[in-house]
C-alpha cells in the first residue's frame, strides 16, 4: 500500500460507526467519510482504515445510515455529506445526472486489475463515475441430496420434476412475477430493458416485447401451466421449501446462502437453465464505491481508494469474513474461485448483464410486475401481456 507524499496532520483513531442515526453532513479536511449501504467488510474496512490512518495520519470514519440512498440524496445535493458512498451501482446514473457524482479517470494498470464488466456498471453516459468493489449475482442454487448434477436447461428440470412431483417435491421454484427473478428468462434470447451502446443506454429502444422475451415468457407459460411451477410461486414460498429439502433447486442469490447453511442444506451454485439454447441470464449488481462531487478531499479519496481499499493487500483484508462474495479484482477473485459457489455467482455475472444504472429503470419494473403478474395468472397471453409493459415504459 502507499503512502501520501506529503506533510499531514496526525489524528488520533480510524473510526468505524455502525450506526442508523444521520451522520454530520460537513466535509473536514485530511479526514475521510464513508457512508456504506450495508455491513459487508464491515471489520476488513476498518482494519484497511487503521492502515491508512498508520501510514498518512488521515482518519477515516465509516457509517452504516438507514435509507442511505435517501439520504446521500438531500445531503449531496445541498453540497455536503460523505467523501465516499459505496453502494450498488444501480443509483449510479441518477445521482450522476444530477451532479451528486465527481467523474473518476484510473489508470489503465489500475483498471486491468479489475473485471471488464464490473467497470461497465460504473460507466454513466460513456464517463466512469466509480470504482467497482464485488458482483452480486443470481444463480441455480441446487439441493446436492436431490440433484447429483445441476440441469443444463428448463427441459431438462421438467423431466426431472416427473421424477420428484412422485415424491412429494419440485423441481425448481423461483419468483417468477418479480421482474429480477422472472426477467432472467426473457433476457435469455435477446429481451432487454433498454438498448445498450457504446455511450450507455437509448431508452427509445425497449426490448422487453421483441422475440427473445416472448420466447422466454413462452416458456414461463409452459412451466406454470404443467405445474412445473406453481402459479403464485413467490419468494417466501421458494425459500421455505427450499429450505425444508423439498425442491431441488432454485433461482436466487448469495443472500440465501446463510438460511441453507443454518439449515443444514448441502447446496451448490450453478450457472442458470437454457431457455432453448441459450443460458437464462441475471441482471447483476455490483457494489460501487463514488466519490462526493462536493467532497474537497477528492484526491485523498482517490488515494484511499485506489492504493489501499482497492488493492489486492486491501481487498484481501476488506474481504477477511469473506462477505463481499465474488469481488471484482482478478488477481483476488483467482483466489476465492476455489470455493466453487463464488465461482458460479462471478460465472452467471459474465453471461448475464449489468443492472442498467439509469433513472428509466424504475419505468421497467413498474412495467414489468403486472405484466409477469399477468403472464403467470393467464390474464394476459405473453404477447399481449409484454406489448402493455412496452406501451407503460413509453409513457
Amino acid at each position: 500500500m502507499a503512502s501520501l507524499r506529503y506533510v499531514i496532520r496526525p489524528l488520533l483513531t480510524a473510526t468505524l460507526a455502525a450506526s442508523a442515526t444521520l451522520p454530520a453532513f460537513a466535509f473536514e479536511d485530511d479526514r475521510l467519510t464513508i457512508w456504506m449501504g450495508d455491513n459487508k467488510g464491515q471489520e476488513g474496512i476498518q482494519l484497511v482504515a487503521e492502515q491508512f490512518l498508520e501510514d498518512t495520519g488521515i482518519e477515516v470514519e465509516v457509517v452504516f445510515p438507514d435509507n442511505l440512498t435517501d439520504r446521500f440524496q438531500q445531503a449531496a445535493g445541498s453540497g455536503q455529506g460523505p467523501d465516499i458512498v459505496i453502494w450498488a451501482h444501480d443509483r449510479m446514473g441518477e445521482w450522476a445526472q444530477s451532479g451528486l457524482l465527481k467523474q473518476v479517470a484510473p489508470s489503465d494498470t489500475f483498471r486491468e486489475a479489475f473485471y471488464d464488466f464490473t467497470w461497465d456498471a460504473a460507466l454513466w453516459n460513456g464517463e466512469t463515475y466509480g470504482y467497482p468493489i464485488s458482483v452480486e449475482s443470481l444463480g441455480l442454487i441446487y439441493n446436492k441430496a436431490l440433484v447429483d448434477t445441476p440441469p443444463e436447461s428448463f427441459a431438462e428440470l421438467m423431466e426431472l420434476d416427473q421424477t420428484l412431483s412422485q415424491e412429494g417435491k419440485k423441481a425448481i421454484l423461483f419468483d417468477y412475477s418479480e421482474p429480477y427473478y422472472g426477467w432472467t428468462l426473457l433476457a435469455a434470447n435477446g429481451g432487454y430493458p433498454f438498448k445498450q451502446t457504446d455511450s450507455g443506454y437509448d431508452v427509445s429502444d425497449i426490448g422487453v416485447n421483441n422475440a427473445g422475451a416472448l420466447q422466454g415468457a413462452e416458456l414461463l407459460v409452459e412451466l406454470i401451466e404443467s405445474d412445473v411451477l406453481p402459479r403464485g410461486t413467490d419468494y417466501n414460498l421458494m425459500d421455505t421449501r427450499f429450505n425444508q429439502g423439498e425442491v431441488a433447486t432454485m433461482i436466487s442469490g448469495p443472500w440465501a446462502w446463510p438460511n441453507l447453511e443454518r439449515s443444514g442444506i448441502d447446496y451448490g451454485v450453478a450457472l442458470l437453465p437454457k431457455v432453448g439454447d441459450e443460458r437464462a441470464k441475471p441482471m447483476f449488481g455490483v457494489m460501487t464505491a463514488m466519490i462526493n462531487s462536493a467532497t474537497p478531499n477528492d484526491f485523498l479519496a482517490v488515494e484511499f481508494l485506489e492504493n489501499y481499499l482497492l488493492s489486492e493487500a486491501g481487498m484481501r483484508t476488506f474481504n477477511n469474513d469473506g462477505s463481499l462474495g465474488a469481488v471484482a479484482h482478478i488477481h483476488y477473485q483467482a483466489e476465492l474461485a476455489d470455493n466453487p459457489n463464488i465461482a458460479a455467482t462471478l460465472e452467471n455475472a459474465e453471461v448475464g448483464m449489468p443492472m442498467p444504472n439509469i433513472p428509466e429503470m424504475g419505468a421497467f419494473w413498474a412495467a414489468m410486475e403486472p405484466a409477469l403478474q399477468n403472464i403467470g395468472s393467464g390474464r394476459q397471453s405473453p404477447q399481449e401481456a409484454l406489448d402493455a409493459a412496452a406501451r407503460r415504459m413509453r409513457q
